[in-house]
Formats: structure tokens, C-alpha cells, sequence
């Protein structure tokens, strides 16, 4: 079997005079095949015997139309192109159909004579769909087949195998496993043949999580485990208010909350799908993060509170001999929080003055930085998990100097104007408390590049070509990606350039046009391309081409007409061959002599 422009072409062995392997073509496939120009080559490269085509001197027809000798094929197509042997004659009395040689060329023959045959049906082409996708089910639909079928048989892979009655176009998949990827086909069935199928992949929905529980409440974090539901899983995503993280394990710490706060914690199952990953029904739980650290219960303390008025932490240091210095460290304090520290002296039982210092915990940092990037501009977005804070302080940099500076900034994004195209950029965020800055979180983005322009060919000999272009406006460094191809030839180079704006294409044919594509690259975006073509210088040959005539009619041949009618078929076919892809030029001449 062989495809090839929509159509198939199928090569019997079986041996049958031309009505029968006509027959046999219109109940299993289309028809006996039809000839062109087109489909001529990729045919004789298959055959083997002598075969029938689909070419008769009367072809019965149901129609009503005059049946003129050697005027249609067997589908009805009007006769215009032939290839007969050199000098075979065709017959105009009685009845003869043709078949194809084994070499290509066309011969008369008996109708009753057994031989082997050729036909061809129309390849069709379409796609199944998939609806009502859940955890174990989905209905599966398919087009019709504008053939006779015997029926359809829906291959599932991972399943058995099931066979459709040929007017039914859907079914139910069923017992299918949640989080899955299923690909599956169907085939129309004719004449025991599978034809070109119908496909789909899709993933069934995963199943949720189950036995979602607290296993840890802290001041600032809660840890939480689930139990794994049934089906595959790529991972889990884990919302608290709209922000989201993720965990490949049915387990978490959900760290830097708020003190004294309520939070709802939704836990979802997600599978890799595609375009984009599926999720399953989310299961929540509710809790608050606790007030005090356990510390707090200590019975004898100082207050050391927080923003919420939260008693954090009580020590009694005992004062040896003549000791004036004394650090104590203080752990497990909510980050990002005003601490307001109390220190009294301890005599006798009676408690002095209390010293207060006040100052910031460092805040945590942002989480779920993002960037999106334009040709001359660049947004950053980012979220903030818990804990307090007065502020953002976002750096720009680019090549390692900081080009953009933005303090007191309230709002968790910033826009970034009038950048360099194709460049890449740095962008840095702390959040503030009080005055002091919490841990740098980075992220990186090249902006978009902007395509070269004013491409042109500067030197070009049989074997080479030089491109030049400009680069494009406000880049910084571009780099460049140059590819040339010829249609004729089939071939393609291609090559990255580093910050210059020529490129030399060797080894190339010569009067062969070449397409060039320019494009600026960075490590992330490639731009649209700059496009232009031109000719390698030719080197001319000359060839000479004779032809025979033949015709039934006297003197056909040696008829102006006819010789400018038959040359004008041969340049429109040197046309269709060459095109515009090489340089060529046909001339007719009267005798070799001339």
C-alpha cells in the first residue's frame, strides 16, 4: 500500500480480466486507478507485472452522457494525459482496455485477459473526540466514512479490542483508571481492510485525595497529610487563599501563616496533561495557627510580645559574680513581625524596670515570582504566603548592573518600560518590614527580540551567497539564527551567528534560487523571520531534446500547429518541474543543424 495526495493506491496479484478487477475495485476500495501527471511516477515505482488501469476504449457508464472512444477513465475523469509505449497505435474499432507496463508505459489489451490490477481509494482523514471525562469513563464519537463499510472496530490501547456496528458513530468507555493517558483509534472495516483511522488521546480525570488531616499547628505553619487516592498521580497542589504550591508527596508544611489566623487549606490531584495539567475536585480543611508558643508557659517570665500582643518568649537568666554583659538568643518567632522585647533585673523577688527594644523579625520571602516579557517591557508578579510587611523594594538588573530601583512599593507587581529587545533581565524582590529587608527571591526573562530588517545579498558567486541585514533596533548583543533552503534541490543549511550581521553560505549549486530566513534568537524566544531569496550565478549547459510524432491523421506531425502545440506541453511541463527554483530556458529548434 502507498499513500500519497489524499489518495491510496492498493496493487492486486490477483490475476482477473478487466470487468472482474474493475468489480472487485468498486466493492473493496474506489475504482480502477486514474492516471496524471501527478501520480504517474509514485505508481510505476510500486508495480511489479503488467496490470489494468482504469483506462478502456468504452468504459460502461451509468450516465447519460455521449461515450466518446477514449475520451474518460473509469471514474468518470475526462482522459488528458497518456503514456502510451513509443509507437504503439491505438485502436478505434471494436473494444480494448489499457494496462500499464511494468516500466510505466501504456499498452492495449484483450478486456478478457486475466491480469493483476491497480486501485485506488480516497484516504480519509478525520479525528475522534472525547466528551464526559471522568475518573473511570468518557463517551468516545467519531465522523462517518463516506465509503461502504462493514463496520468499525474502536482499539483502546491498555483494553481489548471492540467492534462497532457501521452506522452507530459513538460508545461508552467504560473501567477506565482515573488519572490516565488512554490513546485510541478507530477503524472503519471494509472488505476485511482497516482504513485510515479516526484518533484521540486524552486523560481521565484523577480521583481527589482522601483523609485530609492536621498533623502540626504551629504560630506561623500547619503541616497536613492525605491519603492517596486510587489511580495515577503526577503530583498535588495545595491552595490556602489563592495561593498555590505543590507536592509530589501526599503530605506538606505550609509554612510562614500569621498568628491567631484562620486559613482554609484545599488539597487537589493533578495529572500532566495536555495542553494543560488536569486536576481533580479539591478536599479542604479549616483550622487556625495557634497565638502562643509553648514557651509561654514557663512560671516565671517576662512579657516579649508581638504585633498581636502575643506573649512569644520568657527566660529568667541567673547574673554571675560580676557579669554586665548578657545575650540571650530568641527562636521561633513569626517572621516579618514588630517584636517589642521587655528585659527587668530580679532582686529578692522583686522585679526592677522594664527596659523595652523594639525591632522586626526579617520577613519572609515572596513565593510564585513571575514574569511575562514584551519586546520593550517586562511585568513581574509574585505572591506573599503570610506574615507581615510593609513593603516591596524590587530591583532591576541587566548584565549584572542594576538599571531600576523601586522602594515602598504596596502592591505585590511591577511593570517594567522602555527595555531592551531580546535582552535578558533580572528581576529582584524583598519584602520590607520595618526597615528590614527580607531574603532576595529572582527570577530571570529575556525580553521578546524584534526581527533584523533591510536584508540583502551583497556578494554571490556559482557557489556562495553573503546576506547582510541591520540589526534590530534597541538589541542589546543579538544573536542571530540564518537558514537557506532551495525547494528544488531539497536541502536546507542553517547556522548561528553571534553578534555580526553578515553570514557567507558555501557549497551551495549553481542558478539555484535559495531562500534565506533571518531570525534574532535569545536563549528563550526566536523572532519572526526576515525573509528574501536570490540566485547563485549559473553556469550554463545546453542539452537538446528530440521527440517522436505519431498520429493517424497524414502529415499530423509535420503541421506547424501541431509542433507548436507539443512544444508548448513540454515547457509547461519543464515549468511545473523547475519553476522559478533554477534558471532554464527552452527554445525550439527547426533541425540539429540549426
Amino acid at each position: 500500500m502507498h499513500s500519497g495526495a489524499e489518495q491510496e493506491y492498493f496493487f492486486e496479484s490477483t490475476e482477473l480480466s478487466w470487468d472482474e478487477a474493475r468489480t472487485h475495485c468498486q466493492v473493496c476500495y474506489k475504482e480502477l486507478v486514474t492516471l496524471t501527471p501527478g501520480n504517474i511516477q509514485t505508481v510505476a515505482q510500486k508495480l511489479a507485472n503488467d496490470s489494468w488501469i482504469g483506462l478502456r476504449q468504452n468504459v460502461p457508464s451509468a450516465s447519460k452522457s455521449t461515450n466518446v472512444p477514449w475520451s474518460r477513465w473509469a471514474n468518470e475523469d475526462p482522459l488528458t494525459f497518456q503514456n502510451w509505449y513509443p509507437g504503439f497505435k491505438r485502436s478505434h474499432v471494436g473494444d480494448s482496455c489499457v494496462a500499464m507496463l511494468s516500466f510505466g508505459a501504456w499498452v492495449e489489451k484483450n478486456c478478457s485477459d486475466p491480469l493483476p490490477f491497480i486501485c485506488y481509494d480516497d484516504r480519509f482523514v478525520g479525528r475522534a473526540s472525547v466528551t464526559n471525562v471522568t475518573s473511570g469513563s468518557a463517551v468516545l464519537s467519531w465522523l462517518p466514512v463516506p465509503a461502504n463499510i462493514s463496520h468499525h472496530r474502536v482499539e483502546v490501547v491498555g483494553g481489548e479490542p471492540r467492534d462497532e456496528n457501521q452506522d452507530i458513530l459513538t460508545t461508552d468507555l467504560s473501567d477506565l483508571m482515573a488519572g490516565t493517558r488512554y490513546s485510541v483509534q478507530v477503524f472503519p472495516v471494509k472488505c476485511g481492510r482497516d482504513l485510515n483511522p479516526q484518533e484521540v488521546t486524552f486523560y481521565t480525570k484523577p480521583n481527589k485525595v482522601n483523609n485530609l488531616t492536621l498533623t502540626n499547628v504551629t504560630v506561623t505553619s500547619v503541616s497536613l497529610r492525605w491519603g492517596k487516592p486510587v489511580g495515577n498521580v503526577s503530583m498535588y497542589i495545595i491552595d490556602v487563599h489563592g495561593n498555590e504550591s505543590q507536592s509530589v508527596e501526599p503530605e506538606t508544611e505550609v509554612r510562614y501563616l500569621t498568628p491567631g489566623s484562620s486559613y482554609k487549606f484545599v488539597v487537589f490531584t493533578v495529572v500532566e496533561g495536555k495542553p494543560e495539567p488536569i486536576r481533580s475536585e479539591g478536599l479542604s480543611i479549616t483550622t487556625f495557627t495557634s497565638k502562643t508558643e509553648s514557651v509561654c508557659r514557663n512560671n516565671s517570665f517576662n512579657l516579649n510580645k508581638d504585633d498581636y500582643g502575643c506573649v512569644l518568649f520568657s527566660k529568667t537568666v541567673k547574673r554571675s559574680g560580676s557579669q554586665t554583659w548578657q545575650e540571650v538568643r530568641v527562636t521561633g518567632l513569626p517572621m516579618g513581625t514588630r517584636i517589642t522585647l521587655g528585659v527587668r533585673s530580679l532582686a529578692n523577688g522583686t522585679l526592677g524596670d522594664e527596659v523595652i527594644v523594639v525591632n522586626y523579625t526579617v520577613p519572609a520571602p515572596v513565593s510564585h515570582l513571575n514574569l511575562s516579557a514584551s519586546h520593550h517591557y517586562l511585568n513581574a508578579s509574585w505572591t506573599v504566603l503570610a506574615g507581615n510587611y510593609s513593603s516591596f523594594t524590587v530591583l532591576l538588573r541587566l548584565e549584572g548592573e542594576t538599571v531600576e530601583t523601586t522602594s515602598n512599593l504596596t502592591e505585590p507587581r511591577k511593570q517594567f518600560l522602555q527595555l531592551r529587545t531580546g535582552a535578558k533581565y533580572t528581576v529582584i524582590v524583598h519584602i520590607v518590614s520595618g526597615k528590614i529587608l527580607g531574603p532576595a527571591v529572582n527570577e530571570s526573562k529575556f525580553t521578546l527580540p524584534l526581527p533584523p530588517t533591510d536584508a540583502s545579498v551583497f556578494a554571490r558567486s556559482k557557489t556562495r551567497l553573503t546576506f547582510q541585514w541591520v540589526a534590530p533596533e534597541s538589541a542589546l548583543s543579538p544573536r542571530y539564527q540564518v537558514r537557506l533552503s532551495s525547494r528544488f534541490w531539497g536541502h536546507s543549511l542553517s547556522a548561528f551567528v553571534g553578534n555580526r550581521t553578515s553570514h557567507t553560505f558555501k557549497n551551495l549549486k549553481s542558478g539555484t534560487r535559495y531562500e534565506l530566513e533571518v531570525r534574532t534568537v535569545t536563549d528563550e524566544e526566536w523572532s519572526e523571520p526576515l525573509t528574501m531569496s536570490n540566485f547563485t550565478v549559473a553556469e550554463e549547459r545546453q542539452l537538446s531534446l528530440s521527440m517522436l510524432c505519431s498520429s493517424p491523421q497524414l502529415l499530423q506531425c509535420a503541421k506547424k500547429t501541431t509542433k507548436d502545440h507539443v512544444f508548448s506541453q513540454l515547457k509547461e511541463r519543464f515549468k511545473d518541474l523547475l519553476g522559478s527554483d533554477i534558471v532554464w530556458n527552452l527554445e525550439m529548434q527547426e533541425s540539429e543543424n540549426v
